[in-house]
């Protein structure tokens, strides 16, 4: 299960290049093929295909080019 929640750093494919880290600032759930859609706190992305993850640096991702869910977030 790969649980996700805003603060976790994560490890993503990016379109082009090599897999790269970076830090959830912002998870949306969104329907097929698009980009914005409805603001949550956590998702479990093997459940939840549609959406994307907005990342530190101005960067964002797709819910399926994430790899791995490095470090959790601890509240």
């Amino acid at each position: 299960m790969r649980q996700v929640s805003v603060g976790d750093t994560i490890l993503y494919q990016p379109w082009s290049g090599e897999p790269r880290t970076a830090t959830v600032e912002q998870i949306e759930v969104c329907k097929r093929g698009e980009k914005y859609g409805r603001v949550v706190n956590t998702c479990n992305l093997d459940l939840c295909n549609n959406g994307t993850l907005i990342l530190c640096g101005h960067r964002w991702c797709y819910f399926y080019q994430v790899k791995q869910v490095i470090n959790k977030q601890i509240l």
